[in-house]
């Protein structure tokens, strides 16, 4: 404290005489359709500097006529680059304009206000960041975009910027952390849909166990990137998401190994807004690991700065491309057009027509059409040999899957396509119930014939929607098939897979052999409390910033958890539910005894623990069975009955130590032991 009041003091003796000086534009500005709108405001006469102490931005307020303000993203930048985002695709629809709208460090949350926007507010991004000891005499923008393109044109009729002696409070600034720190400056440039624009990325990420301060030289990478928005729903979100890309000083591509994953160019920031558990991709992308021998993409937690600002916690990907390291089939060259050559490797996906590609002849029973898009070689780097070869190989697939024999082993579909990688692409789905599963984001590939030449479903992408958060296609309930919920753009191949007896008990025995382990209630639970523990204090930072935890955000299912511990609670009580349905309805008769499923009898959490155990049993529990908890000198300390598949025990009476867990039958014979530790 001392620290922080002596510059502010020694300054105050400095500005005494200051007083709030407003500098203001009136740039009627027409903002049209799906553009962005860059207004300039000249600042001079300034100190040359601003603090959060003494002297500094107040607040930045304007006025905009425009009849839907949902559709529009308003960004301050300062003349360092600063970046502070005040509104995001906020409001209603059919509501308007911003009527002398002030965003400072008092007034309400901007984004749980609606329209018209009178008055004063907190910004998304908290203001004081700005007061960072920069110069503000200089040029300041304030950038306006359209993001709908609804032909709806509005204008900006004016903006202010007050600096005083009671400016914006800078503490939400990180500090350190124990996760890597991305640190993104695009000096000043606001960043698109696309195309990427250059920036400067440093990282900061120590091999040893020091925490990454903000004040510590980029030891892990130093260089130039490129940058630009990414998603689609998901762009509606206040924390962003952007595809990523190290280059080197001339701009070209350059591989290089971003914490510590292999050495490659092109990465995905995920910010996992709508996820409140911060891990859903990674937690499915981990399990998927284990489940296939097949490319799955690798991921790292990190929180980002960009332009100065901190805005949370994110998760970088790597991005699904041809490579050694990524999705390993053959390179294609435009030459490749006949022979063996022309067979491979494609990557193709499953998703919106929002790009080139084609449509599949057949519709979906739910309705809809199925749009194969084109992702490696790029649609502008394929023959028309080539677009030719691969839209006829996935014909072929499909009118054997649609014909009266598909099911022959060796006529039927099982000539185009690789059957162990659809069961593996099906059950990762349907354990996590994916909304978006099958129909977006739905990659495929195929290698060259000389490789094994059929098609893979895979690999996985995108699984924030996943594990119980979106409140619609039925995905909030533990039970049901996501095919069936969504058969509106899921191609019809996925239900007539389930009519193939023989895929059905390949798909059982898989099943089994999963439940076993990788996808067993403790392997998947453990896997959480890995995650989360690895996330650490960054949790906290990541709400603090984004104060959305007790607040629906779409999609999210009711109910509304109130803290991350409790997110991550309803989402194990979904997965123990989920399992249980699909152990009793994965079709098939699995032939193999030696894959029969052997249930872990129960999971555990948290261990250690300082009051409430929850004990989670995988299988139904058996008539007058129960706990017994004992000291390890045997004596009995508690004794509680089964509650069903879920049971919580305070045991926040019992002294620190070290306890065992008995689960018993009513018979008394012990079923299972686990060591407690109570602190």
């Amino acid at each position: 404290m001392l620290r922080t009041l002596l510059p502010c003091i020694f300054t105050a003796l400095c500005y005494f005489e200051l007083t709030a000086q407003t500098f203001t534009s009136v740039p009627l500005s027409t903002i049209y359709d799906s553009t962005i709108l860059v207004s300039e405001l000249q600042v001079t006469g300034l100190p040359e500097e601003i603090n959060d102490c003494t002297f500094g931005l107040e607040s930045v307020c304007f006025s905009i006529s425009y009849s839907e303000v949902r559709h529009l993203i308003v960004t301050l930048y300062a003349p360092d680059g600063t970046m502070i985002k005040l509104a995001h695709l906020n409001g209603r629809d059919e509501a308007d304009h911003f009527a002398n709208t002030c965003f400072g460090e008092i007034g309400k949350y901007f984004p749980w206000e609606h329209p018209p926007y009178y008055g004063g507010y907190q910004p998304i991004l908290p203001l004081g960041t700005i007061n960072n000891g920069q110069n503000p005499n200089g040029t300041w923008k304030l950038v306006v975009e359209e993001y709908q393109g609804d032909e709806h044109d509005g204008l900006l009729e004016r903006w202010s910027l007050t600096f005083g002696k009671d400016p914006a409070d800078r503490d939400a600034i990180i500090d350190s952390s124990h996760l890597p720190i991305l640190v993104i400056n695009t000096n000043g440039r606001h960043i698109p849909d696309e195309p990427k624009i250059n920036a400067h990325l440093g990282v900061i990420s120590h091999s040893d166990t020091r925490p990454n301060r903000m004040s510590d030289a980029f030891d892990h990478y130093d260089g130039q990137a490129g940058i630009e928005w990414r998603g689609a729903s998901s762009k509606s979100f206040w924390q962003q998401s952007f595809s990523l890309e190290t280059r080197d000083i001339y701009g070209e591509d350059l591989d290089f190994p971003l914490l510590g994953m292999p050495a490659e160019a092109d990465w995905v920031l995920h910010g996992p807004f709508s996820d409140k558990s911060l891990i859903r991709n990674a937690l499915t992308f981990a399990l998927a690991q284990k489940v296939s021998n097949a490319y799955v993409p690798r991921t790292r937690f990190c929180e980002l700065v960009l332009n100065g600002s901190y805005i949370g916690v994110y998760t970088l990907i790597e991005k699904i491309k041809r490579g050694a390291e990524r999705l390993d089939i053959a390179k294609m060259k435009k030459s490749d057009i006949s022979g063996d050559d022309v067979t491979g490797g494609y990557i193709i996906k499953v998703d919106r027509s929002n790009a080139e590609g084609w449509y599949s002849p057949y519709r979906p029973q739910g309705g809809g059409k199925v749009f194969f898009n084109y992702v490696y070689p790029k649609p502008e780097d394929l023959r028309p040999e080539q677009m030719a070869y691969i839209q006829a190989y996935v014909d072929s697939f499909e009118n054997a899957m649609m014909s009266p024999g598909f099911a022959d082993p060796q006529t039927g579909w099982r000539n185009f396509a690789d059957e162990n990688s659809f069961i593996e692409h099906f059950l990762m789905n349907e354990v996590c119930k994916n909304v978006d599963a099958y129909r977006l984001s739905g990659y495929l590939y195929k290698p060259r014939d000389s490789d094994g030449g059929k098609l893979h479903a895979g690999p996985l992408w995108d699984y924030n929607l996943a594990w119980r958060n979106a409140n619609y296609a039925d995905n909030e309930s533990p039970s049901g098939w996501t095919f069936d919920s969504m058969q509106r753009g899921v191609p019809f191949w996925w239900e007539r897979l389930l009519q193939d007896s023989q895929y059905t008990a390949n798909m059982r025995c898989q099943w089994q052999q999963l439940r076993s382990g990788t996808l067993s209630q403790r392997h998947i639970f453990g896997v959480i409390d890995s995650l989360t523990a690895a996330l650490g204090g960054a949790t906290d930072r990541h709400f603090e910033l984004y104060p959305i935890l007790g607040h629906g955000i779409w999609p999210n299912p009711k109910p509304i958890a109130k803290t991350h511990a409790e997110e991550i609670e309803n989402m194990k009580i979904w997965i123990s539910e989920r399992l249980r349905w699909l152990d009793a309805n994965v079709p098939g008769n699995c032939p193999d005894a030696s894959a029969e499923w052997q249930a872990a009898p129960w999971v555990l959490y948290p261990n250690p623990v300082r009051d409430i155990l929850t004990v989670f049993l995988e299988t139904a529990p058996a008539e007058g069975s129960g706990f017994l908890l004992s000291d390890l000198a045997g004596r009995l300390v508690g004794r509680k009955e089964v509650g069903g598949f879920r049971s919580e025990w305070d045991i926040s009476y019992l002294p620190q130590g070290v306890y065992l867990l008995y689960y018993m039958n009513a018979e008394g014979r012990i079923l299972n032991t686990e060591k407690i530790v109570k602190f």
